[in-house]
């Protein structure tokens, strides 16, 4: 094949703009994870949308959450999920059962919601998507694709509202069919700090209550 001089031209006058679109990437990722960081606290309400592209179903669930530095606690309709950065409690609501676990800092979307944003994105090949509008929001679309063939989906799609450092949304791709997608919404940091004790599950409140410790 034979390269003519444009084409010569065009290449190099494009690669500083992929080159600086990369790094301006990089900065907008760690922006991100600065900002949440430095919150005292941060409380935001959530939907959760399951996609089973198999069957053609699709299911719509809220949920609430608050962190405290790496301490956090989720509630929604089936489950509350409390994390005191060592320990994690999950209480099944319908069964009056909690299952004990050591904490992870990489549990799924429902249990931590933003843990992707402050995770460590080594694993990932990112690839900046552009600028998309989704409800009156001019957002910011990045796809990260696992440098591992094992993990259980194919992408994961985070759409940023740069201009206040905040996340929109967190879309899993999942390798099943399923497909899950956090939308925040009612995002409020710094506001009537929690004591480290709402971290921690208090099983004397639950009569009856059949405990699960997973950590042996």
């Amino acid at each position: 094949m034979r390269i003519n001089k444009i084409t010569v031209v065009l290449l190099l006058v494009s690669f500083p703009f992929f080159a600086n679109s990369q790094k301006d990437l990089e900065e907008v990722l760690d922006e991100l994870a600065r900002t949440i960081a430095s919150y005292k606290c941060l409380y935001f309400e959530y939907t959760l949308k399951t996609e089973d592209l198999q069957l053609s179903t699709s299911t719509m669930q809220d949920g609430k959450a608050m962190m405290k530095g790496n301490k956090y606690r989720v509630s929604t309709k089936d489950i509350e999920l409390y994390n005191d950065g060592t320990t994690q409690w999950q209480y099944l609501k319908e069964d009056n059962e909690v299952m004990i676990s050591l904490a992870d800092s990489t549990a799924d979307i429902v249990a931590n919601p933003l843990g992707f944003i402050l995770g460590d994105k080594k694993e990932f090949k990112q690839k900046l998507k552009g600028e998309v509008n989704e409800d009156g929001f001019d957002l910011l679309e990045i796809d990260f694709y696992p440098k591992d063939i094992k993990m259980p989906y194919s992408f994961i799609r985070v759409r940023i509202d740069d201009s206040a450092h905040k996340p929109y949304s967190i879309k899993y791709a999942g390798k099943d069919g399923v497909n899950y997608t956090i939308k925040i919404k009612n995002y409020t940091p710094d506001d009537d700090i929690p004591e480290d004790e709402e971290f921690v599950f208090d099983t004397s409140k639950y009569p009856d209550i059949e405990t699960v410790d997973l950590r042996e």
